[in-house]
């Protein structure tokens, strides 16, 4: 009875549902854009359902013909969080998963020491910047690529 007893008390005061979670992650929700020499880099993420956001990343060559690059879900599961990127041309366009291990204010970390490459992907929203990274062992040597959006 006393561990029933805990369990509610436990339940009633830490009721952290998926869609609750969801919300600390909501401020990557939109369209973010990198303009470069040969084309533009546009992410957008909206919301999926309620444990899932979803995002696209496309290259825009002359303001008109666009190219999905990879589909990104960001999964809320058994009370975790996961990056899991569907890239057209790596790992047989099979969705590999990377656990967060850092989620905090408007900045998460996730990580997949096991993958190819990147072992690290790195989120962070500053105003109407959002900062991205992939990094990690590449032919041996360390490689680390930075992609600086910005809202539409």
């Amino acid at each position: 009875m006393r561990i029933l007893y805990i369990t509610y008390f436990m339940l009633a005061f830490h009721p952290e549902t998926s869609a609750q979670k969801k919300e600390e992650i909501k401020w990557i929700l939109g369209i973010w854009k990198i303009q470069g020499r040969q084309g533009m880099i546009a992410e957008q993420w909206t919301v999926k359902n309620d444990s899932t956001l979803t995002g696209k990343s496309f290259f825009i060559r002359n303001g008109k013909d666009s190219s999905l690059r990879e589909t990104v879900d960001l999964a809320f599961r058994n009370g975790s969080w996961y990056y899991i990127p569907t890239v057209r041309d790596q790992n047989n366009a099979q969705p590999v998963s990377f656990p967060l291990i850092f989620l905090k204010n408007q900045e998460f970390i996730c990580e997949n020491p096991a993958h190819d490459f990147p072992q690290r992907i790195t989120y962070r929203r500053i105003k109407n910047q959002l900062f991205a990274s992939i990094e990690g062992r590449k032919n041996n040597q360390y490689s680390k690529q930075n992609f600086d959006f910005l809202a539409e």
